[in-house]
């Protein structure tokens, strides 16, 4: 699970970058991303979304984002690309094998 803090923008993004694509990196073969801390995403934050989305396929879960997150995702239509859930738990769940 990777667990970014505050607003995910052009300044923090390669950051996050490292963390998603290092757990990736790392062996993991699904993951979660609990936005649940996180107040604000730029599209270089949904950019590292999709790649690792490309790399995971249907083993990426977005999890516990908040409203105004949740509303890009809404307005950008990753609704329809990304497996979005509204708790971790629920995330984790539809994860597992």
């Amino acid at each position: 699970m990777v667990t970014p803090h505050g607003d995910i923008d052009l300044v923090t993004s390669p950051e996050f970058h490292t963390a998603v694509h290092a757990a990736i990196d790392e062996g993991a073969t699904a993951l979660v991303i609990d936005l649940s801390d996180a107040g604000f995403l730029d599209s270089t934050a949904l950019g590292v979304l999709v790649s690792a989305h490309r790399r995971l396929k249907d083993r990426l879960a977005i999890a516990a984002a908040r409203p105004v997150v949740q509303r890009l995702f809404e307005v950008t239509q990753f609704t329809t690309v990304l497996r979005i859930y509204p708790t971790v738990d629920g995330a984790l769940d539809d994860l597992r094998p």
